[in-house]
């Protein structure tokens, strides 16, 4: 069941008022009511005020969260707005004060649908919610993230709106920043994160086969991890291929380690120790490296290469692209939930990515009610937000990735 809109966690005043040492007329006089009125509210018969919330929070020496019995992080836009102490009608005042005239008036029935869960007709579109959030987070005096949160809790499948595009001016400025970085490092230490760099790009590519093989090739935090080198003789391990590269070059001496920390300094490197076995030595000491982005994106600035198949901010990679397609082909029957497998379905579905971050709502699990005697099962289908992206971006998707076909989903985009 849904939590109510105003929770309260009247055992918990019980609890914190009783710490603090005060009796229920002692808070009633703080707050501005009756003790008969914290009696009621200790026994669950009414919630506070925002106003009445905050003060006796402040009161308890306590949080509204705890008072209302939400969790920090898993806050409603309605508990935010009553943890500010602030009521709708105060909030409209300084809402609609604060938005530009193209966004319409601002009533208390758009907030009060907003806080419901109903979607507000005239703040459907990226543009608006640019404004409407920050706006709410100066008003509520909480961090933008938070508000944008909330409103993904109660709108999911608004997801594609709420993520803020990469600009091309992002771009640009961290082109600008890699190649100042690439300026300042020394021959040595180009060809070292060079060398790194090569070998990441190849793990990239195995990583890129295992799924479309439909294999899973687990967390990139894994396999973007490359051995540098094993600590025992050669004659015994051999070479790694990052040290295989260097030596072509005449770059591999006995000062690796150096070199490496000093990359590891700018992050442009991350550089860890593990152990790996090896006959007849038994466990050794191996050195590992991790490509950061701004590491790749100094390589690519120095050596004036672009990602391949790079997309611009709005449209997806080419891997989530085939997952979207797939989905799309299967048409209204959709698509058997174990279909998809790794993480695609947490950056296309609709809900929240690994930490808390937002995905893009294009793609839904629904249950598939069948004839009503069988097992409920659940199938991927395609939201509206997705059918639109597919819509308006099938051309830009063509020309970035020739290689996917994606005709019978473009055909289908008109039957939705």
């Amino acid at each position: 069941m849904p939590r109510r809109i105003e929770p309260f966690a009247a055992g918990s005043l019980v609890l914190l008022r009783r710490k603090a040492g005060m009796t229920q007329a002692q808070l009633g006089a703080v707050i501005g009511v009756s003790a008969r009125q914290i009696a009621s509210y200790e026994q669950g018969a009414h919630a506070p005020s925002p106003r009445r919330l905050r003060l006796m929070a402040q009161a308890l020496r306590t949080s509204a969260h705890e008072l209302a019995g939400v969790p920090a992080g898993e806050e409603s836009l309605a508990d935010l707005r009553r943890f500010a102490g602030l009521d709708r009608v105060d909030v409209v005042a300084l809402l609609d004060a604060a938005l530009p005239d193209e966004l319409g008036r601002v009533t208390e029935w758009k907030l009060q649908a907003m806080e419901n869960g109903r979607a507000v007709t005239a703040w459907l579109s990226q543009e608006a919610l640019q404004e409407i959030i920050p706006a709410l987070a100066k008003i509520y005096r909480v961090p933008v993230r938070t508000v944008r949160r909330s409103w993904f809790r109660s709108f999911p499948e608004q997801g594609y709106l709420l993520r803020a595009p990469r600009t091309a001016d992002r771009e640009q400025g961290q082109r600008r920043a890699g190649s100042r970085t690439w300026e300042e490092l020394t021959r040595r230490q180009r060809a070292y994160l060079v060398a790194c760099f090569r070998e990441d790009q190849q793990a990239e590519k195995r990583a890129a086969g295992s799924r479309a093989a439909g294999h899973a090739p687990g967390r990139a935090a894994q396999w973007r991890r490359i051995p540098f080198t094993v600590r025992a003789d050669p004659a015994f391990t051999g070479y790694t291929r990052i040290q295989e590269r260097l030596r072509a070059e005449g770059w591999h001496d006995a000062g690796a380690g150096a070199t490496l920390h000093a990359l590891a300094r700018r992050d442009l490197l991350r550089v860890s120790e593990d152990e790996v076995e090896v006959f007849p030595l038994g466990f050794v000491p191996r050195v590992v490296v991790e490509m950061t982005r701004a590491g790749r994106a100094c390589v690519r600035a120095g050596l004036k290469e672009r990602p391949a198949g790079h997309a611009p901010g709005h449209l997806l990679s080419q891997w989530l692209w085939t997952v979207l397609v797939k989905v799309a082909e299967a048409g209204e029957a959709g698509l058997a939930e174990d279909a998809l497998w790794g993480r695609a379905k947490f950056y296309l579905g609709t809900g929240y990515r690994p930490g808390g971050a937002l995905s893009r709502g294009f793609i839904d699990c629904l249950p598939d009610e069948g004839d009503g005697h069988q097992e409920r099962v659940y199938r991927w289908v395609v939201t509206a937000a997705g059918w639109d992206h597919i819509r308006h971006h099938a051309a830009d998707y063509r020309e970035l990735y020739p290689g996917i076909a994606a005709d019978t989903a473009v055909e289908r985009v008109s039957e939705n």
